[in-house]
């Protein structure tokens, strides 16, 4: 029988076989110090998140600063807090997500902007910062009964909450009336075409309310369906001299060359203006379409020339 040459099994027999062996001790001995560099930056991340500094109750998370008409009822609807754990590490990967979620759910926040750890070694301040963007409310809606007035933003969207009387604190806002549709449910858009008319309408005038005194916005009669001769939209002074607005802000307005909303601001601002501001109580209307006012003292019309 025929020897087998070393040289087939040579490289796994011989010196080749054992410089093999350390190289692949080697590796090993790698592997496992790779393991352990690992778990020691684990250990840190969970010293870290265990720091004092780190460490938050869920009632220190408070709402620093709001807009003026943030009432103190509003204040606490924005509270999310029994949705976090009682106490938390700011550094727990999951805290941020956990908390914009939280906002999210919230009727008043239109967006979560963002979640931020601050490093507290660094800068003072809070460990946490969460930045939001809230549906601001541009007007209440009247809807009668014990409801009495709903809110609701620029974009049509119903505000929590029912109010005896149209004003957030000390802030007021203008009131649209002659809506039919009752209200939606909080959170949802008020999906009716005389209302989303009559907030295109308040949103283009709100900066003009006080010095304007204004203080409704009337669409009882939108699409004519009172009246079709007379005005769609009618807004009220809070001494009840009548701005006739003309045909709501639709496409078919634009299509039918209505004054925009912007001409027709600015049509109310030349009025003012060429009263010097003593309009409320003192005309009886402005009507916008026809440029055209009349005083309570006479009540013949004439028209405004610059």
């Amino acid at each position: 029988m025929a020897r087998r040459s070393r040289s087939s099994f040579g490289p796994l027999a011989g010196g080749g076989g054992r410089a093999a062996l350390k190289a692949l001790l080697v590796v090993l001995a790698l592997a496992g110090a790779g393991v352990g560099v690992v778990f020691g930056f684990a250990r840190l991340g969970q010293v870290l998140r265990d720091a004092p500094e780190y460490r938050i109750s869920r009632e220190s998370l408070r709402l620093v600063s709001g807009p003026a008409w943030m009432t103190p009822a509003i204040r606490a609807e924005l509270d999310v807090t029994s949705s976090l754990p009682t106490r938390f590490s700011v550094l727990d990967p999951t805290i941020p997500e956990r908390v914009a979620r939280a906002y999210e759910a919230c009727v008043w926040v239109e967006r979560v902007e963002s979640v931020r750890v601050r490093d507290v070694r660094v800068a003072g301040g809070p460990p946490l910062e969460v930045r939001l963007k809230f549906r601001r409310p541009v007007a209440f809606v009247e809807v009668g009964g014990r409801d009495g007035y709903c809110l609701v933003d620029a974009r049509g969207v119903r505000l929590p909450g029912t109010y005896r009387e149209p004003r957030l604190g000390a802030v007021r806002l203008l009131v649209i009336t002659g809506c039919a549709e009752p209200p939606p449910a909080p959170g949802r858009v008020w999906s009716a075409p005389a209302l989303e008319a009559a907030v295109r309408v308040a949103e283009a005038v709100e900066p003009r309310r006080e010095k304007f005194g204004l203080a409704s916005v009337d669409v009882s009669n939108f699409g004519g369906r009172r009246d079709p001769r007379q005005t769609e939209v009618t807004l009220w002074t809070v001494n009840q001299t009548e701005i006739k607005w003309g045909r709501a802000p639709t496409p078919e307005a634009e299509r039918l060359q209505e004054k925009t909303l912007t001409e027709k601001v600015g049509y109310l601002d030349y009025v003012y203006e060429s009263f010097q501001g003593r309009v409320d109580g003192v005309l009886s209307y402005i009507d916008i379409p026809n440029e055209a006012v009349g005083r309570r003292s006479t009540p013949e019309r004439y028209r405004l020339r610059s």
